[in-house]
């Protein structure tokens, strides 16, 4: 066979494949339908935990716990799967974006995910969330946590 036919013939297979992956739903992106659901693939990995609240970004790729030890919950949609961490207040830095209404960037200190950028409806709710990352406690989360 000759050589561009076999070429032909390989880059042909590797587009049927990737054609066929991306119709049956291999390439769909995870979004988090709603705060339940964001609850519930946390509880499948944290099921002793207690949330307070969540905040659900608008793009539907984070959703934030407030838990009532004190702690933070993070939910991160990342391809087709989830990611959820539980975190320690002051162990991430989060800042409200100058540059973006809504926005929230997270510095996580972590290799396998170093960096975040979030977006919520205003940025009050984005100051909120940027808030539950600070190492100190406002006195009602301190009561919650002793």
């Amino acid at each position: 066979m000759p050589l561009t036919v076999l070429v032909a013939v390989v880059a042909g297979g590797i587009a049927l494949v990737v054609l066929a992956v991306h119709l049956s739903g291999g390439s769909r992106v995870a979004e988090i339908a709603d705060t339940d659901a964001a609850l519930d693939r946390f509880m499948i990995d944290y099921p002793e935990v207690d949330v307070l609240r969540c905040i659900l970004s608008s793009d539907r790729r984070d959703a934030v716990l407030e838990l009532a030890d004190g702690h933070v919950g993070l939910v991160h949609a990342v391809g087709s799967k989830y990611l959820t961490r539980f975190v320690n207040r002051g162990e991430m830095a989060a800042v409200a974006s100058a540059a973006e209404d809504g926005g929230v960037d997270l510095n996580t200190g972590d290799i396998t995910w170093p960096r975040a950028h979030m977006r919520f409806a205003d940025n009050e709710t984005a100051r909120t969330v940027a808030d539950m990352f600070a190492s100190t406690l406002d006195s009602v989360a301190n009561k919650r946590a002793a």
